[in-house]
């Protein structure tokens, strides 16, 4: 008798639950415009040769309310605190408080692409043991405690989960699969607004 395959594994699955999800509701941007709205400006693909004093809209997307929104409806659960985004050394980022844990996103923007492969080669190599992930933007890696690296384009995702339980979200998950859902949800948000 043959072993039938057994079910997608988690990342795939959730990947694809996530990808089905954003492709229902769309993404980071509300529902209508105003007609005296200015249009919106689309995300860059990279970041400028010099960083900004303050973050990209690619960048900031990871923490504005529309997000937020994409993120609750992905991972069956809101925050419990608002977000406090910050802009420090040219990291953005935000907690996401739950009444479980929390969850950090935070999107390093570097002036170009071999300055982000750097970036993102120096965390793999401080970051012990990872398993590499494929087709989550252009290069991704999960750490032991769950966490998820992204490098896309000149910026670098981080969804740090280390602060959550093992088991998060409804319907429940590992972290390590929340974590890659985010990080999906964010790649497919910048992926529709590139």
């Amino acid at each position: 008798m043959r072993n039938r395959p057994g079910p997608a594994r988690p990342p795939l699955r959730l990947l694809l639950a996530a990808l089905a999800a954003l492709a229902v509701t769309g993404c980071a941007a509300p529902a209508a415009a105003p007609p005296s709205a200015a249009p919106s400006v689309p995300a860059p693909r990279s970041a400028p040769a010099t960083p900004p004093d303050r973050p990209s809209d690619a960048a900031s997307m990871i923490c504005n309310p529309y997000f937020r929104q994409e993120l609750a409806g992905a991972l069956g659960t809101d925050i419990a605190q608002p977000l406090a985004p910050t802009w420090v050394a040219h990291v953005y980022s935000c907690d996401y408080r739950y009444a479980t844990g929390t969850m950090t996103l935070s999107v390093k923007e570097l002036p170009d692409l071999a300055t982000a492969t750097a970036q993102y080669e120096g965390l793999r190599g401080s970051a012990g043991a990872v398993t590499d992930l494929g087709g989550l933007g252009q290069a991704a890696y999960r750490r032991a405690d769950g966490t998820t690296v992204v490098r896309k384009d000149a910026f670098v995702l981080t969804v740090d989960v280390a602060r959550l339980p093992e088991t998060f979200g409804n319907p429940p998950r590992s972290r390590a699969d929340a974590a890659v859902m985010t990080a999906t949800t964010v790649m497919v948000c910048w992926q529709e607004h590139s």
